[in-house]
């Protein structure tokens, strides 16, 4: 099944408009220190056109230590600075850097969300007739999923969610009219890529070449096995090279940064194969000749039930909420299950077999995260979003056989908008507010060329749009604070300040005529001590006079 033409442009003209809503209605601005280093790269690729970094701190002759400062996303390495976080989304994004200027921060992800939905929206081509459920799944993919919310973030996840679409796109013409095994090949490749782009992507990539595997071993086709494979090995060497060419190591400085937070439980892990594995076993005796109708019945519906008990009982309960809240249209891919294993022993519907398991071991290594977060199964989870709106595209005439399921798909896309809505606020907007805020905030009490001294990298890395403009430096101690102060005397710079939680550890600062020095408060749900009982503290921005010298003992500014 192929649109027309018309058809094509008609959905171009509604994506784009949409898109062209969204930017206008975003507010501008990062919502987090990775953003503010995604800025830092991203213009330095438009500006230089290298993986090294440039701060005006270092042409008054700072080394780049002084400007990474300690435990951040800027590393001093061979003499230079650089970012940690993965390059290729900055990159792709500077591309439009000489037509939107600052705003490419809210363009690229932008984007990257609405071409995922043009992608997507050719695939359910191939597979479906447009109608009232083409646009109902599509609707689902942008504001029934947590997908609309990656527009609001300048994050490599949009980028990822292309690449996965992609995938998805090579994958369909595969089983389609043409197969072939460069489609097969490129697929598993660009799930691999993903990974590139956001860590995150690595268990999505890996679900999916375990499923592939298996559905093409029990088909016994071992063409495409072998094509699936080879782009996954090819996908994984990628993926190790480019951190070994660009940290010297691997796994590199931001991969060591962020596995810890991934890291999976054993014992978790040992309770969801065991349910995977009786679940399988009850699938298997569900098929046997010769069962009643009925003990089909019930061990086909306990194959299911063992899978998501050991999903909502093993994983956090915070994670499953958000799940459930956010996409509780993932709870589609168990619609049939029994079924389908049935016709994959025939032979058919290797696709769907594919996208299913993928899913589901996507949904099982969430589960078994260690220590999971709201956030962190959430990036899990989120690029399972294609393939669940894939699968009930292909299952369509047996899941809304019955009367009103597409009145409860729309119910769960508009429960899922809602939340997401609220979870954008609580999560993303208000921080992009503060942060815009803290610019210029920046902007007003200081000016181009002056120095800003941090103890807390992350709230130079804030600091992301005046990164160029400012000679920002990362003091890792008091003495090192000092050190940075006489090295700018030194080279003739006047306006030198300190980001700091309190003013008087440093000694005679000028005090502007007698008035207290600029104020800014924490964070929106900051607490300002263990209890959270005292009064909510401020950033202060001291300035520095000629004579200015450091108490002993002094605390870290910005800590």
């Amino acid at each position: 099944m192929r649109a027309n033409l018309g058809e094509n442009l008609f959905l171009v003209v509604v994506l784009t408009t949409l898109a062209g809503l969204f930017y206008f209605l975003v507010p501008p601005g990062l919502s987090s220190n990775e953003e503010g280093v995604h800025y830092v790269q991203m213009k330095n690729f438009a500006v230089s056109g290298s993986f090294e970094i440039t701060s005006p701190a270092q042409t008054l002759g700072f080394e780049p230590a002084d400007v990474a400062g300690m435990r951040g996303f800027l590393e001093a390495r061979d003499g230079r600075l650089y970012a940690t976080p993965p390059p290729l989304f900055p990159w792709v994004a500077s591309l439009s850097f000489p037509v939107f200027g600052e705003r490419t921060v809210d363009f690229a992800p932008i984007l990257f969300v609405f071409l995922s939905a043009l992608v997507l929206g050719l695939i359910l081509d191939r597979v479906m007739q447009r109608g009232f459920l083409y646009w109902l799944l599509l609707a689902t993919f942008l504001f029934g999923s947590p997908v609309l919310m990656q527009g609001f973030q300048f994050s490599g996840m949009s980028l990822a969610l292309l690449l996965i679409v992609s995938a998805l796109w090579l994958l369909a013409g595969h089983f389609g009219d043409h197969p072939s095994a460069a489609k097969l090949f490129g697929a598993s490749f660009l799930m691999g890529a993903s990974a590139l782009v956001r860590m995150e992507c690595m268990l999505v990539a890996l679900s999916f070449c375990v499923s592939a595997t298996m559905v093409f071993v029990f088909q016994k086709r071992m063409k495409e096995l072998w094509a699936v494979l080879a782009g996954g090995i090819f996908g994984l060497a990628v993926f190790v090279l480019h951190d070994i060419l660009l940290h010297g190591h691997f796994p590199g400085s931001y991969m060591q940064l962020y596995l810890p937070f991934y890291a999976l439980s054993p014992i978790r892990v040992a309770a969801l194969g065991g349910a995977l594995g009786a679940s399988f076993v009850l699938l298997v005796f569900s098929r046997r000749e010769g069962i009643s109708p009925v003990h089909r019945a019930i061990l086909s519906a306990l194959s299911v039930i063992v899978v998501l008990g050991a999903v909502v009982v093993t994983a956090a309960r915070i994670s499953i909420a958000h799940l459930m809240a956010l996409f509780p249209a993932v709870l589609f891919v168990f619609y049939g299950v029994p079924g389908r294993l049935g016709r994959l022993k025939k032979g058919e519907e290797a696709l769907e077999a594919i996208l299913a398991a993928t899913v589901v071991f996507c949904l099982v290594f969430g589960a078994a995260i260690l220590r999971p977060g709201p956030w962190i199964v959430i990036s899990v989870w989120l690029p399972v979003v294609p393939f669940v709106i894939l699968l009930i595209a292909l299952e369509r005439k047996a899941i809304f056989a019955a009367r009103g399921m597409c009145l409860v798909l729309a119910f769960f896309c508009g429960v899922a908008f809602v939340n997401g809505i609220q979870e954008s606020e609580d999560r993303i907007l208000k921080y992009k507010d503060y942060n815009a805020a803290r610019i210029a905030f920046l902007e007003k009490h200081t000016s181009a060329g002056d120095a800003i001294l941090f103890g807390d990298s992350a709230s130079m890395e804030h600091a992301g749009p005046l990164f160029f403009e400012r000679v920002f430096l990362g003091a890792k101690s008091p003495g090192d604070q000092e050190r940075l102060v006489l090295h700018l005397r030194e080279r003739g710079i006047d306006g030198i300040y300190a980001w700091t939680v309190n003013p008087f550890h440093i000694k005679r600062f000028n005090l502007y005529g007698g008035e207290a020095p600029p104020t800014f408060p924490f964070p929106p749900g900051s607490k300002s001590c263990c209890s959270g009982s005292c009064a909510a503290r401020n950033h202060y921005l001291v300035r520095f006079d000629s004579r200015a010298v450091l108490l002993p003992g002094s605390g870290r500014g910005g800590s």
